[in-house]
């Protein structure tokens, strides 16, 4: 009893001591290299015996034991008592007993000398995970063999309820006293029956020589637990700072490695779940699962293997998985073959680490010396580990703390590489922003110099394309203006890239009608469609809104990119550009469907990579950069969205994005409740096989109140539809009837009763022209595909005379007369372009050459002009220069502000930024495009 209490109240103080001072110790070296070497001394050194008739005190039992394997399980101890057969023992030939795993009961027995009166003795099965364990003290003497003491216990057995108090199983062996010890033989016998690998370091000790034992064990484990706070908090802390994910797993892996030697040491049951044991094994299996899952994810976070080796990354995933399965399968199941299963995943995985660690090192991964080498030194422990559990190594000091000293090894070495790896990257950061900052100049500078030739290029074409040319002449000056554009398609792209890659490329936050966006960004495309002959359409849900918050410019050049592919690898069939709302997620998703070519499914990952396309001949076929998509899945994702793409060789692809909607804005039918309700008295026949058309429109008639009936055909209709069906208010007819004809409209559809007096609606390829149609009473309404559902609205609207609640497009006006516009450029050929351009208008230019000039005209001769187009880039005083100091001329003489815009070749967000600090009002990229410049001066001289 006094033992019992002795160790019951001294262990854990003096475990939770020992866990400090292995803290303080790693602070002081002179004091940490002493603790060694005594450690290592004092765990090497003998304690020799008691006396000479004694066992050998605190030494493994070894040769004093016999063994004896039972398969049958059906000897019991009074076989072994009474009716003795020497034949069946086996001597012992290692210090202690591993068996690994076996089903066998294992019988162990050995002789107690006399020891006087030395005191009780103790014995230790060292090895907390024995699940049963018996032992018997036997006294012989003559013919009388007499079991005086019998233990039971093991695994399941909580601590508090031990004879001992202890997390190893350790029993008091203590004869009684006889007058004749001479002839009286003491035996102990061990019965065990383990499910873990039979594992029986087997040791004789008094009461002192034990207290000091355990001592050494607390204070090495202390000092263990101790390091590992440290190096745990220490990383924390930096992961914190830093926020790297290497840090992050690195400290769960620590924590993770931690908590399986805390169990399988045995301070976890002793000291946390005392009274739920047969948790341990369940721990036991869970951690050593995750934090071998743990160690894969550190793995390829550490050595960047998603950038360095994408194909070893991802089989790593695939090991990581295989441990979470494992980690699972240790909850719901939690069996002695899941820890056999991890032992077996544990080597070859393990080699799989190491592996990665050679190949970075190898490829000059400035950290991946000190992965390699840590993990060398974890892989010995680990496996000296796992051998020695499965019984292929005998146990040893070096094979019973292989675990804790190599993790200490180990985690020491990677955090000093993770230290080590954050400069790397640090520097290679600093080298990166060096080298992104000399190319996003690079690709300014040579924006300059190839906008600026272009502007003459595409100016003078379309200046070209007004004057009377035949028709070769006109389709060689298409070919000109198509490459032109093709060419500034392919430098913005450039400049979007490098924008994003230099992290200056901002994003707008202004409400906008997205039904309007989708619609012109739609019709774009419209002669494209035609004259591929593709059915093409835009498909709007009821629940989209009218207006959001966001930056319609990036949106648009997404849709743009999307419907440009779409139209490139199409040559027949169909595109849609679907819009709806996700009411769960409160985000509008785009998506542009084609039946072109398709997409492999091994190259779909690739797509959105930069400077990639899903076939390498698709570039010299098709052309294009590879950047259209890579733009836009970085556009989407700084706007808050997501983007992706669905795909099938020869069966289409569509891709799609989706962003979140702020300051939603509805969409509503009419102000008018009375035109409303006439409305609600419509009723529409759609003659359409379309079928995304017509559900569109059925959608909208459930939601604005009208009738709609759908026929694929003119006569399928004639046929279905009665004589005495009430007459219907509009009759929409899809060019893509197979029957569509104006001699089948007019002779067969409109002299139906039930057609008389219907407003006609020939909904057709874009450019189509159809003779006759004058002659019609009255005259049919054309929509032009895609079919915008607004231009729906208006006919529906039109045809109740109700006024349509609807933004009206930006009207350009062509009336400039008596405006005067100052041209300042210095290239002749941009200046005699843009003269041209504002000559074409109606305008009044007047062209000078430099800054000079333009000060002379506005400061000393007072000429007033409507607008002053400024080119920023001029030798002498540029043009930067010139507009600060006509501002500032402005604010001296108190004279009314001029309009400012910037013409300049540059297309970067800095110089824009410059242009205004100078003071300028706006700015128009060079090359000029004459709808834009018109647009321009549409919205600063007549306030469109």
């Amino acid at each position: 009893m006094r033992m019992q209490l002795t160790l019951n109240f001294l262990f854990p103080p003096i475990f939770l001591q020992f866990c400090v001072a292995g803290i303080r110790l790693l602070a002081n070296r002179r004091i940490l290299a002493a603790w060694i070497l005594s450690f290592v001394l004092g765990m090497t050194a003998s304690n020799g015996f008691a006396n000479s008739q004694d066992l050998r005190i605190g030494e493994p039992l070894g040769a004093a034991l016999s063994v004896f394997e039972d398969p049958s399980h059906g000897v019991d101890i009074s076989a072994l008592v009474y009716e003795t057969d020497d034949d069946l023992w086996q001597p012992l030939e290692y210090d202690s007993l591993n068996l690994g795993f076996t089903k066998s009961t294992v019988w162990l027995k050995f002789d107690v000398p006399f020891a006087g009166n030395l005191g009780p003795r103790l014995l230790e099965i060292a090895n907390n995970k024995v699940t049963h364990v018996t032992v018997y003290l036997v006294e012989r003497q003559a013919s009388k063999n007499t079991i005086v003491q019998t233990y039971v216990s093991g695994s399941v057995q909580p601590v508090e309820e031990r004879t001992i108090q202890h997390r190893n199983f350790v029993f008091p062996i203590d004869f009684p006293a006889l007058a004749n010890s001479d002839k009286v033989i003491r035996t102990v016998y061990i019965q065990v029956r383990n499910e873990y690998p039979m594992k029986l370091p087997i040791y004789w000790w008094d009461e002192g020589t034990f207290q000091k034992n355990e001592a050494k064990r607390l204070l090495f484990n202390g000092f263990y637990f101790g390091a590992v706070t440290i190096l745990v908090l220490y990383n924390l802390f930096v992961f914190l700072i830093v926020k790297d994910k290497s840090y992050a797993t690195y400290v769960l892996f620590m924590l993770f490695f931690a908590m399986v030697i805390l169990i399988d040491t045995g301070f976890a049951y002793e000291y946390i779940w005392t009274h739920e044991p047969g948790l341990n094994f369940h721990m036991y299996l869970f951690f050593i699962a995750v934090g071998a899952g743990t160690t894969v994810r550190f793995t390829s976070e550490f050595l960047s293997l998603k950038e360095n080796y994408p194909a070893y990354d991802t089989g790593l995933n695939y090991l990581f998985i295989a441990w979470m399965v494992v980690a699972l399968a240790s909850i719901f199941w939690p069996s002695i073959w899941v820890l056999f299963l991890e032992m077996l995943i544990l080597i070859p995985g393990g080699i799989a680490l190491f592996l990665a660690g050679l190949l970075m090192w190898k490829k000059g991964v400035p950290a991946a010396p000190f992965y390699t080498i840590a993990w060398c030194i974890i892989i010995a422990g680990v496996v000296a580990y796992a051998l020695n559990l499965l019984g292929v190594l005998p146990t040893s000091a070096s094979t019973e703390y292989a675990l804790q000293v190599s993790n200490i090894i180990e985690g020491t070495l990677l955090s000093i590489g993770l230290a080590y790896r954050i400069r790397s990257l640090s520097e290679e950061r600093q080298a990166a922003y060096a080298m992104t900052a000399a190319k996003s100049d690079f690709l300014a500078t040579m924006s300059h110099e190839i906008r600026t030739p272009m502007n003459g290029i595409l100016g003078m074409a379309q200046l070209l394309s007004d004057t009377k040319l035949n028709k070769k002449q006109d389709n060689y000056l298409k070919t000109i203006l198509g490459s032109g554009q093709a060419l500034l398609t392919v430098l913005n792209d450039i400049l979007d890239y490098s924008k994003i890659e230099a992290g200056k490329l901002e994003i707008e936050s202004v409400s906008f009608n997205v039904r309007r966006l989708v619609d012109e960004t739609a019709a774009m495309f419209a002669l494209k469609a035609a004259e591929k002959n593709l059915y093409y359409n835009v498909i709007v849900a009821p629940a989209v809104p009218l207006r959001i918050k966001g930056d319609p410019t990036r949106v648009r050049q997404i849709l743009t990119n999307f419907l440009s592919n779409a139209f490139k690898f199409t040559e027949e069939g169909k595109i849609l550009l679907v819009v709806g709302k996700d009411e769960v997620t409160n985000s509008l998703k785009f998506e542009v469907k084609d039946s072109g070519i398709g997409i492999p499914a091994n190259k779909i990952a690739h797509v959105f990579e930069e400077f990639t396309q899903a076939d390498s001949s698709t570039a010299r076929h098709y052309g294009g950069t590879g950047l259209g998509l890579p733009i836009s899945k970085r556009l989407v994702a700084i706007m808050g969205g997501k983007i992706g793409v669905q795909s099938e060789v020869t069966n289409g692809s569509t891709f799609w994005f989706s962003l979140p909607i702020h300051d939603e804005v509805g969409f509503s039918y009419l102000a008018d409740p009375e035109a409303a309700f006439e409305v609600t008295k419509m009723r529409i026949l759609q003659l359409s096989p379309a079928q995304e058309f017509n559900d569109q429109n059925r959608d909208y008639s459930n939601v604005w109140g009208f009738g709609l009936l759908v026929e694929p055909t003119i006569h399928s209709a004639i046929s279905n539809l009665p004589k005495s069906t009430k007459p219907f208010s509009l009759i929409s007819v899809d060019q893509l009837c197979e029957d569509f004809s104006l001699q089948a409209i007019r002779d067969e559809l409109l002299v139906q009763p039930w057609a008389k007096g219907a407003q006609l609606i020939l909904t057709v390829s874009a450019g189509t022209q159809i003779k006759g149609l004058e002659n019609l009473v009255p005259p049919p309404w054309i929509a032009e595909y895609p079919v915008s559902i607004t231009q729906i609205q208006l006919l529906i609207l039109e045809k109740v005379s109700a006024k349509p609640k609807i933004e009206a497009a930006i009207h350009v006006a062509a009336d400039y007369k008596g405006k005067e516009v100052l041209v300042v450029e210095d290239n002749p050929v941009n200046s005699k372009v843009v003269g041209a351009f504002l000559k074409k208008m109606g305008v009044t230019a007047t062209v000078v050459e430099s800054g000079e000039e333009a000060l002379e005209r506005v400061c000393q001769h007072k000429q007033v002009f409507d607008i002053i187009l400024m080119d920023c880039e001029m030798p002498g005083i540029d043009g930067y220069t010139a507009a600060a100091r006509i501002r500032l001329w402005e604010q001296n003489n108190a004279r009314q502000p001029h309009i400012i815009l910037a013409l300049s070749a540059h297309a970067m967000e800095s110089h824009k930024a410059r242009c205004m600090e100078a003071g300028m009002d706006g700015f128009i990229p060079k090359p000029i495009i004459y709808k834009d410049l018109q647009a321009v001066l549409a919205r600063y001289l007549l306030g469109q």
